[in-house]
């Protein structure tokens, strides 16, 4: 436990120190090189000790309370692993122009990122949650261009109206369950008179930063203009601190709410297929991504809406939504950081960088045998329509279809777009080696990775034998839409 604490303590307060680097000009080109090292303890405090222990500080704010339990340790993975990658990823990108003031906001973007994940009480998740919200519109308006300004401008008007209301829905959650421990909030929320108000301010401030429909207007134009490394980070571990939070706030396994989970499943449904109809339309790649990002977000509302409706199944579905989370994040990480790296000259080069980058895209679809196949499986088995009573439960494995068809139309179109825009060339050391490993990790470790023991018993393998064919078509369908598509744009 002590040394468990200290690690703990290391992980959330290290950040804070580096940015002692910042103070003295000579010392940028170490701060750049520090950027990788910054998340390792916090990715060593996930991988390396079990859940379910807490470190209470009562001195801090109303009582500070930080630890694990197995939600949050998946969350602090892809979190820690995902910004550790791209970390090296920067340190070959970033040019010396504006790099100290790179270096600062992305360090207190991070910092806050892995506080949201082991912060268990009020008043330390929303701190952590506020700044990280903040400290990102510096990496958005790094660029200084005017796109990047007006982009920055969206990004922060949408940050504020986020935090007020999740600001006002904590405190009349925190009024109502008479303490500051977010773990309280649900059990409060059961027979509270203005739970409806609550809830709705939770699920909009959070919803903005989780890109849920009318208020995800930001990603769009955030994720082109920030440099490669931010947008990876943005898109893979930051849009997932929204749905951190619904899921430590909301009235999960508490009560079943009907209503709630259906507006939920169609918000979900809406997002996954209209971000998709928009996405295939653009021609930058980062953007193409962008909304692939509310794409899939879009299919992570949808079971939050179906846990939200049914209470006895909220624990399976945190599982799996801890999985997909983690899934798409590395695989997202991946796509984005690859915008930036340019084709080798020779053939076999050429082919197989291709090969890896199209590999975590496919996965997002659902390719059998990797991690995207094994997040819808496990997506597919507790979202089967005999467990659900509500009105949108017979809906969901033909919305889930449409989902991975929708995926795979927005990759074809990535790919194509980047394909648009690649330049031929040499790429810095720590750029191949930060995209390769987010590549590896969503390729490889995630096998590796703890999964969460509530996750329904499947067994990998044989389920993706049994399953290859309703994985595969959905693949084929969507392969021979976008050809179709492509055909007759060029025949046009």
């Amino acid at each position: 436990m002590m040394q468990s604490s200290a690690l703990l303590l290391l992980a959330v307060l290290l950040p804070f120190a580096v940015l002692l680097l910042a103070l003295n000009p000579r010392w940028q080109k170490i701060y750049r090189y520090c950027l990788p090292v910054l998340p390792l303890p916090a990715l060593v405090l996930a991988l390396l000790t079990d859940p379910g222990w807490w470190l209470e500080m009562p001195w801090l704010l109303n009582g500070g309370l930080w630890g694990l339990d197995e939600l949050r340790r998946s969350f602090l993975i892809l979190t820690a692993l995902l910004w550790s990658v791209a970390g090296v990823f920067a340190a070959g990108y970033l040019s010396d122009r504006k790099l100290r003031g790179f270096c600062v906001f992305w360090t207190l973007t991070l910092a806050g990122n892995l506080g949201l994940c082991v912060a268990a009480d009020i008043a330390s998740f929303y701190s952590f949650f506020a700044l990280m919200t903040f400290a990102g519109y510096g990496l958005v308006v790094h660029e200084g261009t005017e796109e990047a300004n007006r982009a920055g401008r969206v990004y922060l008007a949408m940050a504020v109206v986020g935090e007020m209301a999740i600001l006002t829905g904590l405190l009349m959650a925190a009024q109502l369950s008479g303490s500051a421990v977010l773990a309280h909030i649900p059990a409060a929320l059961v027979d509270a008179e203005q739970r409806w108000l609550i809830m709705l301010l939770l699920i909009a401030g959070f919803g903005v930063k989780a890109g849920l429909p009318l208020l995800h207007f930001w990603l769009p134009l955030a994720h082109p203009v920030a440099p490669t490394p931010a947008s990876a980070v943005l898109s893979g571990a930051m849009i997932k601190a929204g749905l951190l939070g619904w899921l430590v706030t909301l009235p999960f396994g508490e009560v079943s709410l009907p209503i709630w989970g259906n507006i939920l499943v169609v918000l979900g449904a809406i997002g996954s297929l209209g971000a998709a109809a928009l996405g295939v339309r653009q021609v930058r790649p980062k953007t193409v991504l962008a909304y692939s990002s509310i794409s899939q977000m879009g299919l992570m509302v949808l079971m939050v809406g179906a846990a939200l409706a049914h209470a006895e199944a909220a624990g399976a579905m945190f599982a799996v939504l801890a999985l997909y989370a983690l899934h798409h994040g590395l695989a997202k990480g991946s796509l984005f950081l690859s915008t930036a790296m340019a084709i080798p000259a020779g053939r076999v080069g050429r082919w197989g960088l291709w090969v890896l980058i199209a590999l975590p895209g496919l996965s997002l679809a659902g390719l059998p045998f990797t991690s995207g196949a094994a997040a819808k499986l496990a997506m597919k088995e507790v979202l089967k329509p005999e467990r659900f009573g509500f009105f949108m439960a017979d809906y969901l494995p033909a919305l889930m279809t449409a989902g991975a068809i929708a995926t795979l139309l927005l990759i074809w179109r990535f790919l194509w777009a980047q394909g648009q825009v690649a330049r031929t060339g040499a790429n810095p050391a720590c750029m191949w080696l930060g995209w390769g490993l987010a590549t590896a990790a969503s390729l490889i470790l995630f096998w590796w990775l703890p999964w969460h023991p509530s996750l329904p018993g499947i067994t990998w393998a044989a389920s993706m034998v049994e399953s290859a064919w309703s994985l595969a078509w959905p693949m084929i369908l969507g392969t021979v839409l976008a050809a179709m598509a492509w055909k007759s744009v060029k025949q046009g």
